[in-house]
């Protein structure tokens, strides 16, 4: 069952943020604690880590696009 990469609450009130840059591809091999995405609202940027060990199964929502806090960005194959 993969686990999904999830926008966590960041305290921002609803403000728009923006999916800015991936870290891994699809199919590479992650770590629990490593950087998979970069987020950003003008001023800020906040990463988006792996919460467990396993392989980028998927990216649902590419760079560029625009996301909220509790979105799912993507999922990881648990190892």
């Amino acid at each position: 069952m993969a686990v999904a990469i999830v926008v966590p609450p960041l305290g921002l009130e609803g403000q728009p943020l923006q999916v800015s840059l991936w870290f891994v591809d699809v199919g590479q091999e992650v770590l629990a604690g490593d950087r998979l995405v970069e987020v950003m609202l003008p001023g800020m940027t906040f990463d988006i880590s792996a919460t467990c060990n396993g392989t980028l199964a998927a990216i649902d929502v590419r760079e560029g696009a625009l996301i909220a806090e509790g979105e799912t960005l993507g999922r990881i194959h648990p190892a």
